[in-house]
């Protein structure tokens, strides 16, 4: 028996043509045509989405098998997939991406193994200065400072006079400051890539045990084995507490504090969901003493006056920032203003401070709308209703316990005051406060814990 040939698919007519026919029919006034022409366009136009669906999956499969093919070496022993992760530093940067922009000197082998970043011409055959120091174009300097951000010069300037001593040299006044620029570059350009892998391998074990060092010993890190605060622990939430205040800090019945979990020093460094959590707190405070027969005030207060540089903040160094709330009475809430405003006028010398020594801060933004990052500084807040901030200019001179003097100062009370005489009597604050935070309907963390 002879074989039929295959029958051909029938061809796909044109969209557009079956649109254009049917506005035709339309504009005639055949409505019959017209709305014979718009069902053909619609079935032509379901079939096209079909394909174009089909022609979609089929490319999405294609591509998943190619990706599994080009993993099949990353399955582990036991058939688990294994996956590497890219490392990065304590800045989150890739260390690769970091690593293939470094460069080091040209001449880092043979006699001269440290380059010629301090070299003065004259003295040497092949030393012509710093400009002949790398064979670095503009296009790589500009991929570098993307990558690794811009150097701090002044610390590398600071680091060779320290390591010149007293054989460091400052340049004379017809000598040209092209020729000391390698006084300002790292010392890493200097290195071989062998010592500078070496030295960068010891930073990071440095690096480490610093930062377990440092996080052990602050008193308001929960992870720390120094923080002896679980008892005094009023509520908790995803990325914040509120505690009493230890029995030594306390001067007036009811203070405590909210902090981070996090280790930073101002809340002027937090993320937007930390400070969110901070001021929640904030606000259940102010209806909690506002309840209280006779009912409170709160100043809420912050000391970001002592802090340390970056990489030290990076490695967990400095104090952990905290917003301490002091209850105190209504009738001393109506002078606080003029009280604080005075005291922060006066806190340091007017001849040595060079900017406006009293910021307001609104309701909104608080301290963090008004002072930039990295800045010290002392806040007040009066029950969330605004308040005052002072940018310290010497804080190697400023008082530590300025608020807690303050706030002493401003209740009639001395230094040495304090609202717990006993032990006991500030676990049995602790409890009492504790008990009517929580069961009154004041801890608004309470609604983000499973029911038991």
């Amino acid at each position: 028996a002879e074989s039929k040939p295959a029958a051909k698919p029938a061809p796909v007519e044109d969209p557009n043509t079956l649109a254009a026919m049917a506005m035709e029919a339309m504009l005639a006034g055949d409505l019959a045509r017209y709305e014979e022409l718009n069902k053909r366009l619609e079935k032509v136009q379901a079939k096209i989405a079909q394909s174009a669906a089909a022609s979609a999956k089929d490319a999405n499969a294609d591509a998943a098998a190619r990706l599994l093919a080009a993993h099949d070496g990353d399955l582990g022993a036991d058939g688990s997939r294994v996956r590497v992760l890219e490392e990065v530093d304590a800045s989150g940067r890739s260390k690769a991406m970091r690593a293939s922009v470094q460069t080091t000197s040209v001449r880092t082998k043979g006699r001269n193994k440290r380059g010629t970043a301090n070299a003065v011409p004259g003295k040497g055959a092949e030393l012509t200065g710093y400009y002949e120091d790398d064979n670095v174009t503009l296009q790589d300097l500009m991929k570098r400072e993307r990558v690794e951000g811009v150097q701090d010069y002044d610390s590398n300037f600071a680091k060779h006079i320290l390591k010149k001593g007293n054989k460091f040299e400052q340049l004379g006044e017809d000598e040209d400051e092209a020729y000391a620029l390698g006084w300002y570059e790292h010392a890493d350009k200097k290195m071989d890539d062998k010592r500078r892998a070496d030295k960068q391998r010891k930073q990071e074990v440095q690096d480490k045990r610093r930062i377990q060092i440092n996080l052990e010993n602050c008193t308001r890190c929960m992870e720390s084995k120094k923080f002896g605060r679980k008892d005094a622990i009023i509520s908790s939430a995803q990325h914040t507490y509120l505690c009493m205040d230890g029995m030594n800090q306390c001067i007036l019945p009811g203070q405590v504090f909210i902090a981070p979990m996090e280790h930073l020093p101002a809340t002027t460094e937090l993320d937007e969901t930390v400070w969110t959590e901070i001021r929640n707190y904030q606000k259940c405070l102010v209806r909690y003493f506002e309840s209280e027969n006779p009912p409170r005030g709160v100043i809420f207060a912050e000391s970001a006056v002592h802090r340390v540089s970056r990489d030290k903040a990076l490695l967990g160094a400095g104090p952990h920032t905290c917003v301490i709330a002091y209850p105190v009475e209504y009738a001393l809430m109506e002078e606080a203003r003029a009280f604080w405003k005075k005291a922060l006028d006066e806190a340091e010398c007017e001849f040595t401070t060079q900017h406006k020594k009293v910021i307001e801060t609104d309701v909104k933004g608080g301290v963090r709308a008004k002072v930039p990052k990295g800045f010290p500084y002392v806040h007040v807040d009066f029950a969330m209703g605004g308040g005052y901030a002072h940018v310290v200019d010497d804080a190697h001179d400023f008082p530590r316990d300025f608020i807690q003097h303050t706030v002493a100062g401003m209740c009639e009370l001395t230094i040495l005051d304090r609202a717990y005489a006993t032990r006991d009597d500030y676990r049995a604050a602790v409890q009492t406060f504790k008990k009517r935070f929580v069961n009154e309907g004041f801890d608004w963390a309470q609604a983000l814990r499973p029911e038991e």
